[in-house]
């Protein structure tokens, strides 16, 4: 059985011509380029992956510095009372606590923090502890569901600030002793 190279398949009919010579080159001088790039790039230029990444990680905390706000002595929160603070702790509050302790602080899976019940403590250093740290399952009180820790995704300054918010909406909540 031989093989027509020119039959017909639903009225479409196939040759068997070659590639042009020029499209034939093309392809082989960018596999050539692309070889000698790669070559170049990883033996011979002076980036390096890791190097890069420390550059950018030095623009990036260059360009947003991290703000440590500091506690005080008494361990009482420092923004207590700030309107700007007690502005964003509300902002926060609502986009990361309100899915467990509600949008106005009023508790669905996590406990009310309106009320003047504290669980695991009513000063700002027991809070701040406790949003900083989390609660284990373990630990969890009064049949609530455990609380994720909030250090690396939060951070000190915006702990303080939902906490300064918080003491606006629950005076139970105290400075120090």
């Amino acid at each position: 059985m031989t093989h027509d190279s020119n039959k017909d398949f639903d009225g479409i009919k196939q040759s068997d011509n070659p590639m042009p010579e020029w499209w034939k080159w093309i392809f082989v001088i960018c596999i050539v380029v692309a070889v000698g790039y790669s070559i170049y790039f990883h033996k011979f230029s002076s980036w390096e992956q890791d190097v890069a990444y420390e550059n950018e990680v030095k623009e990036y905390e260059a360009k947003y510095p991290k703000a440590v706000a500091v506690a005080t002595n008494d361990g009482s929160n420092p923004l207590r009372g700030n309107a700007e603070a007690i502005a964003e702790g509300e902002k926060t509050f609502k986009t990361v606590c309100a899915a467990c302790h509600g949008p106005t602080g009023q508790g669905l899976v996590g406990p009310n923090l309106i009320d003047a019940e504290w669980i695991h403590g009513s000063l700002d250093s027991e809070v701040y502890a406790t949003i900083m740290k989390g609660i284990a399952v373990d630990k969890t009180k009064l049949g609530r569901g455990p609380m994720p820790p909030h250090e690396n995704s939060l951070g000190s300054e915006k702990v303080y600030q939902v906490m300064a918010w918080l003491a606006t909406q629950n005076a139970s909540l105290k400075a120090s002793k």
